[in-house]
């Protein structure tokens, strides 16, 4: 039971004395009004949205501590307590965890793949083909592995794979919401990949892919299209390929390194707003050409524009022809 005498003094403490006392899910805004109610709110704590950055200090903590956070989602907007998962008298639909939320600044920890920006300046109005490129950038000692902080600083880019999910002749295509990624080049933009940091970890020197680029690839699809590794791993299962490399400037004159990865998607695979952690999941149809391209973040328009420069030329057809002839690259 809240008492008025006991003032809480931030926002994750009220909202775990709320969820401790209702012993049920609920939304930032409901938590709020309850410590109202119950008179445990200081009177520092003020602010015409405090809902929304109660419901930002619930998911930063979910994300950043992840199995150690006090709190997990059930759904989205819907918080409860760890503790809730062994208590029997909790309801058991109320014990699944809804997946977090990845925030794309918030993928890369410790050290990640980074390219010297003089070395990729070169290639930036081309797209290149993976071992070519990346085998140029070890020859000229282009290639290091640092903190995502440091990068700018010391004149890297930063390296990410691009996971593109093709089913028969479409892409699988979804809007970037901003607190997936909040940059204004990205926000509330259409997206046709799924983004991966290539950690020092994914590097392995005894695979036909010593940079990990498959595997990040394979995990990021498990994550963001809640699958699970058998998917992968089965036989006859098909794990992504490896298309092409491409540089893409953002509007913050950012420059990054993307390699773009294709999965074939099974015939049983469907999107669904439930399990996904990304916003209005569809199908794009691939052999059409867009008029609103600028509705799309840059990595995907970078995408989408070569795709439809090969398609004017004949070189392209449709997506069959995309994955036979082996991607955007092969051609």
């Amino acid at each position: 039971m809240l008492r008025a005498e006991e003032l809480l003094d931030s926002y994750l403490q009220i909202a775990e004395a709320v969820l401790k006392s209702t012993r049920r899910p609920m939304s930032a805004r409901a938590i709020l009004d309850m410590a109202y109610q119950a008179g445990v709110v200081p009177s520092h704590l003020h602010g015409r949205t405090q809902q929304k950055t109660l419901q930002a200090r619930l998911s930063e903590d979910i994300l950043h501590h992840r199995e150690t956070s006090s709190f997990y989602r059930t759904e989205p907007g819907q918080f409860a307590l760890v503790e809730f998962l062994n208590d029997p008298k909790i309801p058991e639909e109320w014990k699944t965890r809804f997946p977090a939320r990845r925030r794309t600044r918030d993928l890369k920890r410790g050290d990640a793949l980074a390219v010297r920006r003089s070395f990729v300046d070169r290639f930036k109005n081309y797209v290149e083909e993976f071992d070519d490129f990346f085998k140029s950038a070890d020859a000229e000692g282009a290639l290091a592995y640092m903190h995502p902080d440091e990068m700018a600083k010391r004149g890297y880019c930063s390296a990410w794979t691009f996971s593109i999910a093709v089913r028969h002749e479409s892409f699988l295509a979804y809007r970037v919401g901003r607190y997936r990624d909040d940059r204004d080049a990205f926000a509330n933009k259409r997206s046709i990949g799924f983004p991966g940091a290539l950690a020092s970890e994914d590097a392995s020197l005894f695979s036909d892919d010593p940079l990990g680029v498959k595997d990040c690839a394979v995990s990021v699809l498990v994550q963001d299209l809640d699958l699970s590794f058998a998917t992968f791993d089965n036989d006859g299962a098909v794990r992504p390929t490896i298309d092409c490399v491409v540089a893409v400037e953002t509007d913050s004159d950012d420059l990054d390194v993307i390699i773009v990865v294709t999965w074939q998607c099974p015939d049983w695979f469907e999107p669904t707003t439930r399990r996904l952690s990304i916003n209005e999941p569809h199908w794009l149809i691939a052999a059409e050409q867009y008029n609103n391209i600028d509705d799309f973040e840059p990595w995907s328009r970078r995408i989408l524009s070569r795709f439809a420069d090969l398609k004017k030329r004949g070189s392209v057809g449709d997506a069959d022809t995309y994955r036979t002839t082996g991607g955007i690259s092969s051609v």
